[in-house]
């Protein structure tokens, strides 16, 4: 599902406050939140602006997220300068998340579907970083990451929160002739996350090689 463009007045982006407690909000609604899609939500802002800060990203870029949820870091994206393509695979997220997005107009776009089936090519320019906290599901993870950059060579890095798990599989088949070289830039706590996270957490950079 596409969801349109928010527009705000001449297409500026309008302030939002933070909103720190948008995951324990959504917990304590009963929302059940789905192992199959590693689903684990960032509750604080701050720790979304120290991911942006790692990442890098000059003025006016094209970020790629995998996995929005509820739009806590993609707000930061937008908050700091950048233009958000927010892609969420949760059905039951669509309307959190094109509401949380909508005070920014045209920076922020947001797609409900899984990424494997999205044209990347089509809604990415050459340039484009991968900023994401990817499922924590460390099989999943590595094919959303696999995927991405296969099947898109605009996306030209990226920066992400993975489980330390995905991180070791990477390391143990560096000698196998995969395309992407992983280092670990960051660490990050599990309590950040609601649910909190199960296993340890690695951010994580993104190069071709």
């Amino acid at each position: 599902m596409q969801l349109p463009y928010a527009h705000g007045q001449a297409g500026v982006p309008l302030a939002v406050p933070d909103a720190p407690a948008d995951a324990d909000v959504l917990a304590r609604t009963g929302f059940a939140t789905r192992a199959d899609l590693g689903q684990h939500f960032l509750r604080s802002p701050e720790v979304a602006r120290r991911l942006l800060e790692c990442a890098a990203l000059p003025t006016g870029a094209q970020v790629l997220e995998v996995g929005a949820g509820l739009g806590t870091l993609s707000c930061a994206v937008v908050q700091a300068g950048c233009r958000i393509w927010a892609v969420e695979k949760d059905v039951r997220l669509g309307t959190l998340l094109l509401d949380k997005l909508r005070p920014f107009g045209p920076r922020a776009r947001v797609t409900i579907a899984d990424v494997r089936s999205v044209d990347l090519d089509g809604g990415l320019e050459r340039g484009s970083v991968l900023l994401a906290i990817l499922p924590f599901d460390w099989e999943l993870s590595s094919a959303l990451t696999e995927h991405i950059f296969a099947s898109t060579h605009n996306v030209v890095r990226g920066l992400v929160v993975i489980p330390s798990r995905t991180l070791d599989q990477y390391r143990a088949a560096e000698g196998e002739g995969r395309g992407l070289r992983l280092e670990e830039v960051d660490g990050i706590s599990r309590r950040e996350f609601w649910p909190q996270a199960p296993a340890p957490l690695r951010v994580v950079s993104i190069e071709r090689r």
